[in-house]
Formats: structure tokens, C-alpha cells, sequence
């Protein structure tokens, strides 16, 4: 008799992974007293607009060291979208693996609360980004999508207390969020939130890419920028305008009550990466990053259950991926590039627990 497994899913960035993602790993475990705990990941761009600080290869490797049995990738395209874009696409790559239910970490504390907490009307002339991003528990965003996306699915929702503030700068604790450890490392301690040694690691910050992001948007005209992805409604004028700027004061001048900062951001993403409309579609593969041992074998049972198709090495120098990840790679040193097209290719990070 084959048997049945009890799957949970997460949906993580781990920019980079800390002591809170760790007890959030803990709780999804110990409340679901699940077989397998599948995450899916954002890969070498994330959602608020920006590089992954940390190389998504390593950031597996981390998030399998520390509880995790599968990593899947959110592909790069749904990546840099907004909540409703970014849950549809991460729940339903997890609904694919077998996931039966998806524990996320939020503010309330509490399912029905978020449910009743967010509306968007189309009719009200205000922006979806603005509609929910002014909604009581603005953190609870992401977990409501989660929740519409995985009653569509079927699958179950549970919730942990988040543990610290979502994009909090205090680290005066050993909780404290991703935008704090990446805003105070090399100015104050911070080994006190994170196991990892983020002095090993090739750390990827905004500043690097402005060079390739300015040259891209003064080379190509408004009607190429106006086929990328999110380019519209007059911004490609406006990042025209203000090109001559350094990156950072860049996204300052186009932030408005229009453009949210994240949206500006997420635009020059899509710019950097030339991702068109005709891009944003969900793969049928499910890329694997890495795996455990007992991963392996919940995937093993999956393929001969329900024919789930994954793949763990089908990208070849055209994907858009391995456009990505030339990108993402840019600015560093040959080695480390190299390192990073090669993993493209053919990697795969498998641990024994």
C-alpha cells in the first residue's frame, strides 16, 4: 500500500534566513505534524523589488540545514508581482507538490480576522496596491491571498503569530526582521539574529545594478520599455526623466501616491531582466532546488502517485531563468558568476537529514 504522506507548505524569501524563519520552520512541523514540509522560494530576485541578498543556491542550502525537506523555486516572473500575483502563483506551485496544508506567520494571529480585514474594490478609482495597502494589518497582506488562493485549492490554512515586525528595523533582539539584518550588517552586530556567517557570502545589494539598469532604460525607447511588464500607465516617461539619477534617488523621484516604492522597484526588475506580458506565465515543470533525504522520498512516492511533474535540471542557456541569473551575476567576480550559471545548468543541493 503507497503510502499517505501529510505535506505542508511555506512560502519563503529567507533575504536572508534568521532566527524567526527557524521558528516559523519549528511551529509549521510541530502544528501540522507533518511528513514533508515543502517550501517555495523566491530565487535570485524577490518581491519587494530588489537582488536577493543572498544567492538562492545558498539560501536552499540554509532552509534544508534548518528544517526544510523540498525547495521548489517561484519562478522570477510571478517573483516580482504583487501579493495577489506573487500567493496565486506560490500556492499553486505548492498545491502541485501534494501540499495539503500552508502555514504562514501574520500579524492577527488569526483566519477569519484576515479574511474580513481586506477588500479591494475596482470601482473606487484607487489602486490595489494603495486599496490594501492602507487596510488594517497591512503585514496580513500576503496572508490573505494565501488564504483565497488555498481555499480555491482545497488546501488548509494555519497561521502562527509573527514574531517580530515584518519590515522592522530593530535588532536589539535574536528576532529581528530581513530589512534589519540587511540594513544594519557590517554597521552593527547582527550574528546574534541569523546562524548564518554572512561574512562567507557574496552579498547582492540594489546599488550594484544601477549602471545596467540606467543603461537599459537610455538605450531603448518608450515603445520597447512600454512592452515590459508593469510598464505602464506613463511610467516608462517618468523613469526617462529621471535616468540621469543614481538608482537610489531614482526610485525616489518616482515614488508618488501613483507609484508605491515597491512598484517603481519591482518595474526596474522587470526592466533589468527585459521580462515582457508574454513572460508571466506559470511553467508546467516545478523547478527543485534541493532536497533531503526524506524529500527524495516523498518525491519518489509523488511521481508514482500522481505523475507530479518537477524537474531538477531542464534549463538550458535560452531559459529565462538562466537570463536571470546573468543578471543577478553581473556585477560580482567571474569565479562566483561562473559558480552561479553552472548551479543554473545543473545544480541541484541534496543534504542526508
Amino acid at each position: 500500500m503507497t503510502k499517505k504522506y501529510s505535506v505542508t507548505g511555506i512560502v519563503v524569501e529567507y533575504n536572508p534566513l534568521h532566527n524567526g524563519h527557524i521558528y516559523h520552520i519549528k511551529k509549521a512541523r510541530e502544528i501540522t505534524n507533518c511528513d514533508v514540509l515543502i517550501a517555495v522560494m523566491s530565487g535570485n530576485f524577490v518581491q519587494r523589488g530588489e537582488p536577493a541578498f543572498i544567492n538562492k543556491w545558498e539560501r536552499t542550502e540554509a532552509a534544508l540545514n534548518y528544517g526544510v525537506d523540498i525547495v521548489i523555486e517561484l519562478p522570477t516572473p510571478f517573483v516580482l508581482q504583487s501579493a495577489d500575483f506573487f500567493a496565486e502563483a506560490a500556492v499553486t506551485l505548492l498545491h502541485r507538490m501534494g501540499v495539503d496544508t500552508i502555514v504562514f506567520g501574520s500579524e492577527s494571529n488569526n483566519i477569519e480576522h484576515i479574511k474580513s480585514q481586506f477588500h479591494y474594490d475596482p470601482d473606487v478609482g484607487q489602486s490595489y496596491a494603495r486599496q490594501m495597502g492602507t487596510s488594517r494589518n497591512a503585514n496580513d497582506i500576503l496572508g490573505f491571498q494565501y488564504i483565497r488562493v488555498a481555499e480555491m485549492l482545497g488546501i488548509a490554512t494555519r497561521t502562527i503569530q509573527r514574531t517580530n515586525n515584518y519590515h522592522g528595523t530593530d535588532i536589539d533582539s535574536d528576532i529581528a526582521s530581513a530589512t534589519a539584518i540587511r540594513s544594519h550588517y557590517g554597521h552593527k552586530p547582527i550574528a546574534h539574529t541569523t546562524p548564518l556567517d554572512l561574512d562567507r557570502s557574496t552579498l547582492h545589494r540594489l546599488e550594484a545594478y544601477d549602471l545596467q539598469i540606467r543603461a537599459i532604460i537610455l538605450q531603448n525607447d518608450t515603445s520597447w520599455l512600454q512592452s515590459i511588464h508593469l510598464v505602464d500607465e506613463g511610467i516608462e516617461n517618468l523613469l526617462k526623466k529621471n535616468v540621469h539619477l543614481p538608482i537610489t534617488e531614482l526610485i525616489e523621484a518616482c515614488v508618488s501616491k501613483r507609484y508605491t516604492r515597491s512598484r517603481i522597484q519591482r518595474t526596474l526588475m522587470m526592466i533589468l531582466l527585459g521580462i515582457k506580458r508574454s513572460d508571466v506565465i506559470l511553467p508546467s515543470n516545478t523547478r527543485i532546488l534541493g532536497m533531503t533525504k526524506p524529500g527524495q522520498a516523498y518525491l519518489k512516492a509523488q511521481r508514482e502517485t500522481t505523475n507530479a511533474v518537477t524537474a531538477y535540471k531542464y534549463y538550458d542557456d535560452n531559459n529565462f531563468e538562466m537570463r536571470a541569473t546573468l543578471a543577478y551575476s553581473m556585477p560580482y567576480p567571474k569565479d562566483y558568476r561562473n559558480w552561479l550559471i553552472q548551479m543554473e545548468k545543473s545544480g541541484l543541493i541534496w543534504t542526508e537529514s
